[in-house]
């Protein structure tokens, strides 16, 4: 079982924009760009997520 099927694709937006939050208050430029990476992984879990759970649905 992968990570994305664990929380609903609203978890993992959430959390990415935690993320893009700290980027956009962080002064440090190598900092901001990880904390960019970080949500934009967390927007690919979510949209993984919402794959797995359509595929789920279908399947029902």
């Amino acid at each position: 079982m992968g990570i994305e099927k664990m929380h609903p694709p609203q978890y993992w937006r959430n959390r990415a924009e935690e993320f893009r939050a700290k980027a956009d208050n962080c002064e440090y430029p190598q900092t901001r760009e990880t904390l960019r990476n970080i949500a934009k992984t967390y927007e690919d879990l979510a949209k993984r997520s919402e794959r797995i759970r359509t595929v789920q649905d279908a399947a029902e």
